[in-house]
C-alpha cells in the first residue's frame, strides 16, 4: 500500500506526465514555454505579466465508497485486530490555464483535456518514471518519491467530469479570491494509505501437518423425552436423539454450555439422561448438538470437530405446589364476589435464573397472569432458585390451574382418568 504521502505523489505524476506531454507535442514551443505548478489558485500571478502556466490544484479528497463499506477490520477469536484496512480516498481536482497573449489558455487547456483523455490509468510503469525523474526533480521531497504509490493493489483511473453550474463556480473561486481562468476538472481514484499502526502480529507457526479424516459427521432428526409419544421434556427425563451417524469417536451431547457423554449410543440413536449433563440445563427452548472428536495436532489429542446441526430441545419446568405455599393476606367482597389478595409460592425444577423470564398463569374463572419478582427472588450472590414467590392481589376466590412459564416454556398440567386436566391447583 501507500504511505500517506501518496496524495503528493499522485499531483507530481500528473504535473510530470504534462509537463513531458506538452514537450512532445511541441504545445511548450508554440506557446513560448510553459510552466507546471500545483498549488492553490490564488497563488498564481495573473495580470499584464501573467506567465503562460497550467496549474493543478487539489481541491477536495473524499471516501472512495467501495473501500469504505468494507466492513470493521477482521478480529481473532480474541478480539484482536489480525488486519487494518488501508484508507481509501478519491481525489479532485481543479486544473486551469494561464497566458498572456490571445489563445494561449485555450492551446494548454486543449492538450491538458487531450493527455487526461489519453491516458486514463496512471500505469505502475507511468508511476516509477515520473517520481523518479532524469535529471531529477529538486523541487520533489524524497518521501513523496518513496511512498510506494506504484505499489498499491487497486490502479489509478483518472476520469474528466463535467464543470459546476455558474453560480456554483462563481461560489467556487470566489472561494479561492483569485481570477476566474478557464478550468478542467477531474478526479483520480482510488489512493490506499497504509495505516502505520499494524495489526497485532501473531506468533509464528512452528510446524504444518496434514492428515485425513472422515467428514461424515453426526445428523440429528429428532430430540423427544424416553416415553409414549407426546411425553414432554421434564427433570428427570431421559433425552431420546434420533437420527443418523450418532455413534462415533468421543461422542458428545451439549446443550448450550453443558455437555454430556451418552448412556448409550449408536448410529441411529443417542440416549442420554438430563442428569449426566455436566452442569444444569435450564429450563426454556435449548439448541442441542451431536459432536465428535477427532485427533488433530501433533502430538494429536481429540478435539471436537465433527458436529450436528442444533436441533430445539423444549425442557419444561415442573413445578409443585403445596396447600401452605399458598398465603392470603386480605379478602374484601366486590359486587358479590370474593377477592383474595396473598402469594403463591412455586417450587420449580430445574432451578431458575435470575436473567430467565417467569411468569404464573392462573387458569379458571377470574383467572390471571402473575409476574415475578425482580431477579426471580433469586438471593443475593446466588445465580438461581428453586422457589419463586408471586404476590396477586383481588383475584377472585376459587380453584385454579396453575402453570409457570420460564423463557417461553409452560410447566406441564396433570390430567385424571378421564383426560381432564386437574392440576396443580391453587384454591384461593
Amino acid at each position: 500500500m501507500s504511505t500517506a504521502y501518496a496524495l503528493a505523489a499522485v499531483t507530481a505524476v500528473l504535473r510530470g506526465q504534462l509537463m513531458a506531454y506538452l514537450r512532445a507535442t511541441g504545445a511548450s514551443s508554440a506557446v513560448g514555454g510553459v510552466s507546471v505548478s500545483a498549488g492553490p489558485p490564488d497563488r498564481v500571478a495573473v495580470g499584464n505579466q501573467e506567465p503562460n502556466q497550467v496549474n493543478l490544484f487539489l481541491a477536495r479528497v473524499t471516501r472512495n465508497p467501495t473501500w469504505a463499506n468494507l466492513g470493521p477490520p477482521p478480529r481473532s477469536a480474541g478480539g484482536d485486530e489480525v488486519a487494518v484496512l488501508p484508507l481509501g480516498v478519491d481525489l479532485h481536482y481543479v486544473a486551469s490555464a494561464y497566458g498572456h497573449d490571445p489563445l494561449t489558455g485555450e492551446i494548454l487547456l486543449g492538450h491538458l483535456l487531450a493527455m487526461l483523455h489519453e491516458t486514463p490509468v496512471l500505469t505502475r510503469t507511468a508511476i516509477r518514471r515520473a517520481l523518479a525523474p532524469d535529471p531529477p526533480d529538486p523541487t520533489m521531497p524524497a518521501p513523496v518519491a518513496e511512498s510506494r504509490l506504484a505499489e498499491q493493489v487497486e490502479q489509478l483511473r483518472v476520469s474528466v467530469t463535467n464543470s459546476p453550474g455558474g453560480e456554483e463556480t462563481f461560489r467556487l473561486w470566489s472561494a479561492f479570491s483569485a481570477p476566474y481562468r478557464s478550468s478542467v476538472f477531474f478526479d483520480v481514484s482510488v489512493v490506499l494509505v497504509d495505516p502505520l499502526r499494524g495489526a497485532r502480529e501473531p506468533l509464528p507457526v512452528r510446524s504444518v501437518t496434514a492428515g485425513t479424516v472422515d467428514v461424515r459427521g453426526p445428523e440429528v432428526d429428532q430430540v423427544r423425552a424416553d416415553g409414549p409419544t407426546g411425553t414432554p421434556v421434564t427433570a428427570g427425563a431421559t433425552l431420546v436423539v434420533t437420527g443418523r451417524n450418532l455413534a462415533g469417536p468421543d461422542v458428545r451431547v451439549r446443550i448450550g454450555p453443558a455437555t454430556a457423554v451418552p448412556a448409550a449410543a449408536s448410529a441411529g440413536e443417542l440416549r442420554v439422561p438430563l442428569s449426566a449433563f455436566d452442569r444444569p440445563v435450564p429450563a426454556g427452548i435449548g439448541g442441542l448438538v451431536v459432536t465428535h472428536s477427532v485427533d488433530l495436532g501433533d502430538p494429536p489429542q481429540p478435539r471436537p470437530a465433527l458436529a450436528s446441526d442444533a436441533v430445539p430441545v423444549t425442557y419444561h419446568p415442573a413445578i409443585t405446589i403445596a396447600p401452605a405455599d399458598v398465603v392470603v393476606d386480605s379478602s374484601r367482597t366486590a359486587d358479590g364476589v370474593v377477592l383474595r389478595t396473598g402469594s403463591v409460592t412455586v417450587t420449580v425444577d430445574p432451578r431458575v435464573g435470575a436473567r430467565q423470564q417467569a411468569t404464573l398463569s392462573l387458569t379458571g374463572d377470574g383467572g390471571t397472569v402473575l409476574a415475578a419478582p425482580p431477579g426471580n427472588g433469586v438471593a443475593a450472590g446466588a445465580e438461581d432458585t428453586d422457589r419463586i414467590r408471586f404476590a396477586f392481589r383481588d383475584v377472585p376466590a376459587g380453584t385454579y390451574l396453575a402453570r409457570l412459564r420460564v423463557d417461553g416454556v409452560d410447566s406441564p398440567l396433570t390430567a385424571d382418568p378421564s383426560g381432564r386436566y386437574d392440576g396443580p391447583a391453587v384454591v384461593l
